[in-house]
């Protein structure tokens, strides 16, 4: 019984370095994209254009990173210690939007790609991520705010979620009136980064917590 739970445990471990590193791989595009392609503007220009002609597999693997690291957070997700409907909710928006950025490979913006009631496929999987995304975060938020040990992450996840829904009102807005010239590239990165980094600061702890309830267990034996 023991070893199951050790197993276990350690399965969480891996689940959490997964998501860190997807995560830590699409910081690291974040950074790289705009380097590697310099004849797109980084204010004017939103990520999926970085998916597409010269170096477009590179975002398009931050799009994959993505995608895996949300799957990974979910499956670590249990083991965080808190009982809550809200963060299993949490798990389940998270896996809702690591899907829907899958689809942003499956169908690049551009290519040809099935209509849907919120237009082509690539925007509706955009859509899907970044509402899921938002939604998570919140239902996140709610999950900890009274808990001991994950309350201190409280209102980083309220700052994440108020710039990422300041991104997302911006974006819509640059959508529905181009002539206001509203800088869409800028708009998608205030949506984007504040919620990768506070999911990163959450796969961090859920591996700093798996790691210590290991070396316990290891002790314990």
């Amino acid at each position: 019984m023991i070893s199951r739970m050790s197993e276990h445990r350690g399965l969480a471990c891996r689940w959490a370095d997964l998501a860190l590193l997807g995560i830590t791989v699409n910081l690291a595009v974040l950074v790289a994209a705009p380097i590697l392609r310099p004849d797109l503007n980084l204010l004017e220009r939103s990520l999926s254009y970085y998916a597409v002609g010269p170096w477009g597999v590179v975002q398009a693997a931050a799009f994959v990173a993505l995608g895996v690291a949300s799957l990974a957070l979910a499956a670590a997700l249990p083991r965080s210690g808190i009982d809550s409907a809200w963060l299993r909710l949490s798990g389940l928006l998270i896996v809702v939007a690591g899907v829907a950025s899958l689809g942003l490979v499956v169908y690049p913006m551009g290519a040809p790609g099935p209509a849907t009631f919120l237009g082509d496929a690539h925007q509706t999987a955009g859509t899907i991520a970044g509402v899921a995304q938002l939604a998570a975060t919140l239902a996140f938020a709610l999950a900890i705010r009274a808990d001991a040990v994950w309350g201190g992450l409280f209102r980083i996840a309220g700052l994440a979620f108020i710039a990422a829904v300041a991104g997302a009102i911006l974006s819509q807005a640059a959508i529905w009136w181009p002539e206001r010239g509203i800088p869409m590239g800028a708009t998608m990165r205030l949506l984007a980064i504040p919620l990768v980094l506070l999911w990163g600061v959450v796969a961090l702890r859920l591996r700093q917590r798996c790691v210590r309830t290991v070396s316990r267990s290891a002790s314990a034996r």
